[in-house]
């Protein structure tokens, strides 16, 4: 009776959310040509199909971040168990674009994952009927997960991560904390501070191991630095410095478009790579009010006729900080989005700025501050912080190599996980 009532409830909630941000979702409809290629598999209309016989591990990360941390598990899996069939599915658009890239080639089926209302999302899963679910950092669904163990599917929290905000509001409704996560067979979380957390919401500690942060996971043929490739395609000239902004949101542009003609005498040039290609004229308003001329990517436009480019496509970010002098981190000057991932511009061997928000990965940023490895910098001392950068070569070497030492240190994560993963798949009854 309580687990109906939970369910009912939460329907009741995901409807309400859904009439709030109607409006919304209707602008991006239209103006922005958003989810017209995925509302059929979002609303149910269309049941996606997964081929072939054998059993099924199914994939899920909420975006580009979180679906793309998956790849060395999804290939290791693939490796060992090669009769298993593969789901991939992811709540963005962009996240799923990044899941038909990486993971279709390997034979996964990729879709978008269907509302997680009851009468949507169950029929799919039992449809599926998979043997493993596997959610990345903290993207659970209540109905989804439910409904998986359900048919007597294992279910697993990899890389976990719980942010301050998040516990507390689990805290305040203990009970739905509970019933959100205590379905999951095994929480593997990155460090004890999230350990903490979760137990607070009533998740108990057997089921919970700590592996670090699969995003610190290099593997040896991605680990490749294209630098000199990237530089070539971009025009650049061994004396040009290139700061590539990465995963802007407006709150970022605004401030880097304050300082960043004082860099002129550094031969500086800068890519401005939105999070949302949807605020792409919010983006380039923003420049042209500042007074910045500015190319565009998708135009073929370069760096020998401009000094700023906006980057108006998606899945080349990492690659293009390998080419770059210094990279920052966007959402950082954003309260509400809190930052994204701090790791890629250390995995291309590039210096590392991040802004005063970053309660997304929090833990993380205390750990980079106090390391050196990454510069956290405000408003009023990022035009200092940079131009130091810029001008100091051997400075920007050393936060290069601090970087590598962290994730050499820190680089164990994959393989703790794979192991206790592996240990749980062995018991599983095919």
């Amino acid at each position: 009776m309580r687990r109906w009532l939970t369910s009912r409830l939460y329907d009741a909630f995901l409807v309400a959310a859904f009439l709030a941000a109607a409006p919304r979702i209707f602008y991006k409809v239209v103006f922005h040509g958003k989810y017209i290629n995925s509302w059929k598999i979002r609303f149910g209309v269309e049941k996606p199909q997964v081929k072939g016989e054998g059993p099924l591990v199914w994939f899920h990360g909420a975006s580009v971040g979180e679906v793309s941390l998956l790849e060395p598990l999804l290939k290791k899996w693939r490796q060992e168990f090669p009769d298993w069939r593969f789901v991939v599915t992811a709540c963005s658009e962009a996240g799923v674009y990044t899941a038909q890239r990486l993971y279709a080639p390997l034979g996964a089926t990729v879709f978008v994952l269907p509302l997680d209302l009851s009468c949507i999302i169950n029929p799919v899963v039992r449809s599926l009927s998979p043997q493993v679910v596997i959610f990345s950092e903290g993207d659970c669904w209540l109905h989804f997960l439910m409904g998986a163990k359900k048919l007597g599917a294992k279910a697993f929290l990899i890389n976990g991560k719980l942010s301050e905000n998040s516990c507390k509001r689990f805290a305040f409704l203990k009970r739905l904390g509970r019933s959100y996560f205590a379905p999951l067979d095994l929480l593997v979380l990155q460090d004890k501070v999230y350990k903490q957390r979760f137990m607070q919401i009533g998740i108990p500690e057997d089921k919970i191991q700590i592996s670090g942060n699969l995003k610190t996971f290099i593997e040896t043929e991605t680990s490749i630095n294209n630098r000199s490739l990237w530089r070539k395609k971009l025009k650049l000239s061994p004396s040009d410095r290139l700061i590539v902004l990465g995963s802007m949101h407006p709150k970022d542009v605004e401030v880097w478009a304050d300082v960043a003609q004082h860099f002129n005498k550094f031969s500086t040039k800068i890519l401005w790579v939105p999070r949302h290609l949807e605020k792409l004229k919010e983006h380039a308003r923003l420049l042209e009010k500042a007074g910045i001329s500015f190319g565009l990517w998708s135009k073929e436009d370069s760096l020998l006729q401009y000094d700023s480019l906006i980057v108006d496509a998606m899945g080349i970010l990492k690659d293009l900080y390998s080419a770059a002098d210094l990279a920052f981190v966007g959402g950082t000057f954003d309260p509400l989005v809190g930052g994204h991932n701090l790791l890629e511009p250390l995995q291309k061997e590039v210096p590392l700025m991040f802004g005063p928000h970053i309660h997304s990965q929090s833990v993380l940023a205390e750990l980079l501050r106090t390391k050196e490895v990454g510069v956290s910098v405000d408003k009023e001392n990022l035009l200092e912080a940079v131009e130091n950068l810029l001008e100091d070569e051997k400075k920007r070497q050393a936060y290069i190599e601090r970087g590598k030492s962290f994730l050499k240190n820190a680089g164990t994560s994959f393989e703790h996980t794979w192991e206790i993963l592996k240990s749980q798949i062995a018991c599983i009854k095919i």
